[in-house]
């Protein structure tokens, strides 16, 4: 009988072992998917907030070229009328 308690024992200790390892991996597992969650969705933030810096960017680069080809066009009309 102590041969069978004892191989019990083993056999609970190490059910107990591969059951704590086991909810340790679940846990793990179920971190990690919120973990990739949170990080699509931050990803996603992040994406949006780099769309609207470049569309802004390029909202103020176009106005600014705008603004230079019309002074250039003011400065070569001025320059005409006075060498001519």
């Amino acid at each position: 009988m102590n041969g069978q308690g004892t191989n019990r024992m083993a056999d609970d200790a190490h059910r107990v072992y591969a059951d704590a390892i086991t909810a340790q991996l679940g846990e793990r597992v179920t971190n990690l998917g919120r973990r990739q969650t949170d990080l699509e969705a931050e990803m996603g933030a992040g994406f949006k907030g780099t769309d609207t810096a470049v569309s802004s960017l390029a909202n103020e680069t176009r106005t600014s070229i705008a603004a230079l080809s019309t002074n250039l066009a003011q400065r070569t009309s001025l320059s005409g009328r006075h060498w001519a």
